[in-house]
């Protein structure tokens, strides 16, 4: 992965964690919601991972946004 696909990783979570935030959901409450492990969320937050199509449409259904609202760069 180069340094250009690191920074749009690091700005998609920003987003997802911006709008999570906006929505006053915790991770943990976001994750219990999708029976995902919180460091797996903190990880794609932080730009650490990169998420699938699917982990994206479910965080953005569990947020309650659209998905294409986090890539809204």
């Amino acid at each position: 992965m180069d340094e250009k696909d690191k920074i749009y990783l690091k700005k998609i979570g920003k987003n997802i964690s911006k709008l999570r935030k906006a929505k006053k959901l915790t991770q943990e409450e976001v994750c219990t919601e999708l029976d995902m492990d919180k460091p797996y969320l903190s990880s794609i937050e932080n730009g650490r991972q990169n998420p699938t199509l699917l982990t994206l449409k479910k965080l953005a259904d569990a947020i309650g946004v659209k998905a294409n609202d986090f890539l809204d760069i």
